[in-house]
């Protein structure tokens, strides 16, 4: 990595820690109740779901894509999950399969539409985020799927454990993210896919004439994008021991803002796993900061669009600059 690349990696990570402390700073000065330790614990919690997914969403963004079906995956994944233990009598092991299998399929069609059918990702994923939803509510008849009084005391216990269990009084879903975290920075930073991924992002045409095959790498981040939104939608529907047909909605858009409020170019070829969980972790203390201070529901909708507008405007206006320099 040449020196020129390191800073420019540097300066992207620098923003986001900078916001990521003054937020915290705010809080801690403003807000007493933000200061406990269960509070604490609490948003390490909540922040897992923004995790995973920021993280996932990094693969299509720094690839030059866009995924708006992931949260619509969150929540077929986290539906077939509960399904396939409720209804179809899977192990707690088969279950969590199926809900893997169920993001990986999603990846593989969005990718397929991107690279085969040569769809606008916009377009292609505005669809799928159609389609996905209508088809947990088609599977799950409109309704709850809950797992109580259907499955086994030891089995949702089990599946418990891994959306809001503890271990050495941290959250389990913080050891699955930060191993998650490992594994994708390594596939990132030190992988030859990783390497291909940043170089389809920058320039396209360029990975093409090298010999890259852009839509191998593309359909791969799909894949890989989507499956962590099944993991999202497993450790939620693990921590409510059902799944809402509207569980997920919504969550594509956090999901983009952590990212790009991460260091994420929505331009392609700049981001990191470690500016993903930043932002991650931004999104989830704003609205963790919102609530203790008693902001309406209606209102942190507002507040969070008006951040994302000038987060992407930023990225854009950035991306702008560095171009005519």
């Amino acid at each position: 990595m040449s020196q020129k690349i390191k800073n420019m990696y540097s300066k992207r990570i620098a923003a986001p820690i900078t916001v990521f402390l003054v937020i915290i700073a705010l809080l801690l000065i403003t807000t007493p109740t933000f200061r406990s330790a269960q509070n604490a614990l609490q948003i390490m919690l909540s922040a897992s779901i923004y995790v995973v997914l920021a993280m996932g969403i990094s693969f299509v963004l720094i690839c030059g894509c866009s995924d708006l079906s992931a949260g619509s995956v969150v929540g077929l994944a986290g539906c077939m999950t509960c399904i396939a233990m409720r209804d179809w009598q899977f192990s707690l092991v088969g279950a969590l399969l199926v809900g893997l299998a169920t993001g990986a399929l999603c990846g593989f069609f969005n990718g397929l539409m991107v690279t085969k059918m040569h769809l606008m990702p916009f377009i292609a994923t505005l669809g799928t985020q159609w389609i996905y939803r209508g088809t947990v509510k088609l599977v799950a008849d409109g309704a709850t799927v809950s797992l109580r009084t259907f499955v086994d005391k030891e089995t949702i216990d089990a599946f418990y454990f891994i959306g809001s269990g503890r271990i050495f009084e941290i959250p389990t879903p913080v050891f699955i993210w930060a191993a998650l975290a490992a594994v994708l920075w390594f596939v990132l930073k030190k992988t030859v896919f990783g390497r291909y991924i940043y170089a389809v992002g920058s320039n396209a045409e360029a990975a093409r004439m090298s010999g890259i095959n852009i839509s191998k790498i593309t359909f791969g981040c799909y894949i890989i994008t989507d499956m962590m939104a099944a993991i999202a939608g497993i450790l939620l529907a693990g921590r409510l021991v059902s799944m809402q047909v509207n569980a997920g909605e919504g969550y594509e858009f956090e999901g983009i803002f952590a990212t790009v409020i991460g260091g994420t170019s929505l331009a392609g070829g700049e981001g990191s796993i470690l500016g993903a969980l930043i932002g991650a972790f931004i999104v989830a203390i704003l609205r963790n900061g919102l609530n203790l201070n008693g902001i309406n529901a209606f209102w942190q909708q507002v507040i969070l669009g008006i951040i994302i507008i000038l987060t992407i405007w930023f990225d854009t206006y950035k991306s702008r600059r560095s171009r005519e320099i």
